[in-house]
């Protein structure tokens, strides 16, 4: 789909143009009782309340708030319309009414009939002619007041904010509160009230004070705003604005301007960290054009991808997510619905900038290129809005965008920005602007980068190779002075990687090193060159982990810079599943590929791990050759001294008490289970209430951190012949998932901070021989240790130490040892099963709960290892013991971008599923059920195909009832595929041979722009169905080779070929 077309101006009727027909109904949400649709707007985010209904109810719609009416636009076709000035002006009815208060007659809240308007104008052309960059010294705030009155707030001179400023967030606050609240509450709030009426009248007494010094104080040789407002006259009544209205100004420089400004700065910085390729790019553009210059406003025309940062920010999400609008004469809305002089029309802004027929369908993409040069010179009329409409846009905009352009330039020339939380997802707070809520990121000075630096005072210095402690959260131990330092840097989502960072910082003094660990992204532009560096990566699918990607994305920005990390010595562990063929440990080869490519020098070959392979043991063989490699080529000569874990077992008098506050904690409301285990492991459906503030798109993840089945833990208690009450305290390790401040019992210990299954390595069993006194026992641990026989005996029977231990009752192994063999209990992913615009059942619930549905197997069975034992998964059984009312820890894990569905709801889908893949499948169903309910019907949807495979049409066709019912809803068309057991009249056959039966409507599907999602077992399902992908592409590619579609595969993944598979 081609975005950004001129074309979409012939779409639209003429302005007061009558459809033929009956004019089409308004959508309106259900209403509350009493309260109308007050509770559907969540009084924190109003902007993002009216975009998520508009995805519900479609581009045009209305509510009802009981005292007052509103109808919602949230499409171009709406939005140019609208913007047509001789049919529709601003109105201020609502929040900006109370803003009022505060703000009186200035620009931003004037009536359009206030006599104000007129010497406005002079204003504008004062404003347009100032541009004095270098007084422009700080952000937003001091710089509105130094730049416009040349008064000086001196923010950064004290800790606090200045009172001003305070004021300004308290008022702007409660003007939102009483906005939506009963009158007679505003009149009841009596402490409220005062502090109001309070803050106020010291803000105006503020720019009083300003305007009377100045008038006092005459200063005709500054071109500043405040001058122009003081003496320049309307050129055709000769009116001057008056000492109240100027005070009404000032305010609204200060608010409106601060808001903005400030807001836009955060939303920027966190889609640059959010996709550092384009911090990348930002930071080298400021290198080319500023250099370690002081920087100046020639420089500021060159920043030309910087300022498509800046507007690709202010379309993607900006501080203005609405504006108001009404009629000036009862008029056809786009020709299509009648609206009078007293409607209310709220424009959203959001939904105008991610509107797909638009912007195309990567609208919820950060893509400055699409704003920058002949691209942004070629915008359609009226399709980017963020500072408003026509006479009334903020008049502000050239001092704002010098502002941020500045202010930008300056911290990428001196400083790497991060996230403070890499796992940090974008949520709204709103003022009388939109801002991000609970954004913190952190910053490190550049290599080189010196106070002061692209100042006139600042200066140059050589690089440092060393990195700052004091600007990183980085993890040092302390240790001798002599020792040899290392900088050991991971990348981890699940844990895995992090776990082997803190083990080798753990082992690092006993080989005589002194060890600091950090994440990836800690070392972008800062990797020194006076230590080793030990690099521990996973590769998620290809893609880095959270909080690698920054760094990653800065090795493939400085590629071609064969010097830039010359002097830098390192060596790389990767971290991958081998299902993931096509990406199997993509991201640490690639770190090891460009490092050397750019000068670092590797100190020990890279090792890699299979997860489904023995993840362990390849660890174990690296890191002790690692350190042996360290301390040749370093000189450490030391005794290499390992310390021992040791454990202290107190008995106990009374059972253990537990209990406590819990964070991040969901509620389960609902267990049900969907299949029986006569033909596969049962499966059962949970729906969770997320905590407060969590919320989730279609096609997340939840993370769950699990117990150990009880069944585990006992044995691992009668193995060692402890009692489950049993005081434990850990000594003499670094192993932070093992301590604790206070002694805990040993069942605690077990059930929640242990892996107890996973499979012993070569290295544990050599360990466990080395405990024994009988010699049969020992000669067969032994025999285990051997390549051939582990591989076959232990690993693909997933011998765990547990299990070899009851197995070799002889093996005198102590619990500190066995203890210190294990590895931290991970979390596990489920893929979301529901859509958060689904109704949660309860229509007039006030404050509806975000509820998360999982589905997932129970797996259970005969353990591979033998002797009647049984295999019990962790996080399965800890789920299937639920019960409605219980509590879990659990977080919300974004997805792949990719795997949404489309912003057009019209571009068809193909989904193909198996057994509890269908969960990502079925949020997506709900969603189209729920926005075709909510519309009145699916013929706005475009088609959807639902492959789903199961054994049994009679056991495990989960979901059948719920398919059946939306299929005759017509918002999806399901095709199971079932391969054991089939009803009389299909045969029975995989998902992959129905895909091929249909491949000409699948292929005509793709042809169209069909986007193919795909969830279920990476060995299979998304192996067998990218096969016959490749298969019917072949088909309709004559003379083509394999090859040919491998490469056709690779490039339409992650757009519109996305999967998301397990192991």
């Amino acid at each position: 789909m081609s975005s950004l077309s001129n074309s979409q101006n012939d779409k639209t009727p003429s302005a007061d143009q009558s459809s033929s027909g009956a004019e089409p109904q308004i959508p309106q949400p259900p209403t509350h009782f009493l309260l109308g649709n007050i509770p559907d707007i969540e009084a924190a985010a109003p902007a993002e309340s009216f975009y998520k209904l508009s995805k519900i109810y479609g581009p045009i719609f209305q509510l009802d708030f009981k005292t007052e009416k509103r109808i919602i636009i949230a499409s171009y076709e709406y939005w140019k319309d609208v913007c047509d000035e001789s049919r529709f002006e601003k109105t201020t009815v609502g929040n900006l009414d109370m803003v009022r208060n505060i703000l009186g007659d200035g620009l931003f809240t004037a009536r359009s009939n206030e006599a104000v308007r007129r010497p406005k104008a002079s204003i504008i052309i004062e404003l347009k002619h100032y541009s004095e960059l270098g007084r422009s010294s700080s952000l937003a705030f001091d710089t509105i007041g130094l730049c416009a009155f040349n008064y000086r707030f001196n923010s950064f001179y004290t800790k606090d904010v200045h009172p001003y400023a305070a004021q300004m967030a308290r008022t702007l606050t409660e003007s939102g509160k009483r906005a939506v609240q009963p009158r007679i509450l505003t009149h009841l709030k009596t402490m409220s009230n005062r502090e109001y009426w309070e803050d106020i009248t010291a803000m105006h007494k503020l720019c009083d004070d300003i305007v009377a010094d100045r008038k006092m104080h005459p200063r005709p040789d500054v071109n500043d705003v405040l001058n122009a407002m003081l003496y320049t006259a309307d050129p055709v009544t000769g009116e001057k604005l008056s000492d109240e209205n100027i005070r009404y100004q000032m305010a609204t420089f200060l608010v409106a301007g601060h808001e903005t400004t400030s807001g836009n700065l955060s939303f920027l910085f966190y889609n640059f960290l959010k996709n550092p390729e384009t911090l990348h790019k930002a930071q080298m553009e400021v290198d080319q054009v500023v250099g370690d210059g002081v920087l100046e406003l020639s420089h500021l025309p060159k920043l030309q991808y910087i300022e498509a940062c800046i507007r690709e920010t202010l379309r993607l999400r900006g501080p203005i997510g609405v504006f108001q609008k009404h009629a000036k004469r009862t008029t056809k809305l786009a020709g299509k619905h009648t609206v009078n002089p007293d409607d209310v029309i709220v424009c959203s802004v959001i939904g105008l900038h991610h509107d797909p027929q638009l912007w195309g369908d990567d609208a919820d993409a950060f893509k400055p290129e699409r704003l920058l040069g002949e691209k942004w010179d070629h915008l359609p009329p009226n399709s980017w809005k963020p500072f408003g409409d026509g006479i009334r846009a903020c008049i502000g905009r050239g001092l704002a965008e010098q502002e941020m352009l500045g202010l930008v330039a300056l911290v990428l020339q001196s400083f790497q920005p991060q996230m403070a939380d890499p796992t940090y997802n974008l949520k709204i707070k709103s003022t009388l602007t939109d801002k991000p809520d609970g954004f913190y990121m952190k910053v490190r000075r550049r290599p080189g980068r010196v106070p002061l630096a692209g100042f006139s005072h600042g200066g140059k210095s050589g690089i440092s190779a060393k990195p700052s402690a004091a600007t990183t959260d980085a993890t040092k131990t302390e240790s001798s002075d002599k020792a040899q330092p290392i900088l050991i840097l991971y990348g981890s989502n699940a844990g895995t990687c992090k776990t082997f960072a803190q083990e080798l910082q753990g082992n690092a003094t006993d080989h005589g090193f002194s060890p600091e660990v950090k994440t990836l992204d800690d070392a972008t532009d800062h990797l020194p060159n006076d230590c080793p560096v030990i690099i521990i990566s996973p590769s998620y699918e290809g893609k880095p982990a959270d909080n690698a990607r920054t760094f990653v994305s800065w090795l493939e920005a400085n590629a071609a810079n064969p010097s830039k990390l010359r002097g830098v010595k390192y060596t790389v562990f990767g971290v991958g599943n081998r299902e993931w063929s096509s990406t199997f440990h993509r991201i640490p080869k690639l770190i090891d590929r460009l490092m050397g490519q750019m000068g670092a020098q590797p100190i020990h070959p890279a090792g890699y791990a299979d997860v489904n392979a023995d993840l362990v043991g390849a660890w174990e063989e690296w890191s002790e050759a690692l350190w042996k490699a360290l301390r040749s080529t370093t000189g450490v000569t030391g005794q290499v001294e390992m310390n021992t874990l040791a454990v202290s077992i107190d008995k106990s008098s009374l059972p253990s008490a537990l209990g406590g506050i819990e964070m991040n904690s969901g509620t389960v409301v609902s267990h049900r289970q969907i299949a029986d285990d006569r033909v596969g492991p049962a499966k059962w459906h949970l729906e969770i209430k997320l905590p407060e503030g969590m919320t989730y798109q279609t096609g997340d993840y939840l993370v769950v951190l699990p117990v150990n089945p009880t069944e585990a833990v006992n044995r691992v208690l009668s193995r060692f012949k402890l009692h489950f009450d049993d005081k434990i305290t850990v000594s003499g390790t670094k192993k932070g998932f093992l301590m604790s401040q206070s002694p805990r019992s040993v069942y605690d210990l077990l059930s929640t901070s242990v892996e107890l299954g996973t499979p012993a390595s070569k290295k544990q069993i050599a360990t466990m021989a080395n405990h024994c006194q009988d010699p049969e026992t020992t000669r067969e641990l032994q025999r285990l240790c051997t390549d051939t026989v582990y591989a076959s005996e232990v690993l693909e029977k997933r011998f765990s130490v547990l299990d070899l231990l009851e197995d070799h009752p002889l093996c005198t192994l102590p619990f500190s040892s066995f203890l210190d063999m294990l590895k931290p209990l991970m979390p596990r992913q489920y893929s979301i099963s529901s859509s958060p615009l689904a109704s949660s059942g309860n229509p007039n619930n006030m404050q509806p709960d975000t509820i998360a549905s999982v589905t997932y197997d129970i797996h259970n069975g005969p353990a591979l290892s033998g002797h009647g034992r049984t295999f019990r998964g962790v996080a399965s059984n800890y789920l299937a013991n639920l019960a409605v009312g219980s509590r879990l820890h659990c977080y919300v894990r974004s997805t792949n971008r990719a795997f949404h569905l489309p912003l057009d709801s019209t571009t068809p889908i193909i989904m193909m599923a198996a057994g509890s893949g269908i969960a990502p499948m079925r949020g997506f169903i709900q969603e189209r059920a729920a926005v075709a309910s909510a519309r009145g019907d699916s013929g706005h949807l475009g088609p959807a195909i639902l492959y789903f495979g199961c054994r049994d049409f009679d056991s495990d066709f989960i979901y059948a009832e719920e398919l059946k019912a939306w299929q005759e809803q017509g918002v999806i068309d399901v095709r199971p595929a079932f391969s054991k057991k089939a009803p009389e009249s299909e045969k029975t056959m995989y998902v992959p041979e129905r895909v091929y039966k249909d491949r000409k409507e699948i292929a005509k599907l793709f042809s169209y722009g069909a986007k193919v999602f795909v969830c279920g077992s990476a060995s299979k399902l998304a192996k067998s169905t990218a096969e016959v992908s490749k298969k019917i592409w072949l088909e309709n590619h004559s003379g083509c080779t394999g090859k040919e579609a491998d490469e056709w595969l690779e490039s339409v993944r992650e757009t519109r070929y996305v999967s998301d598979v397990f192991g």
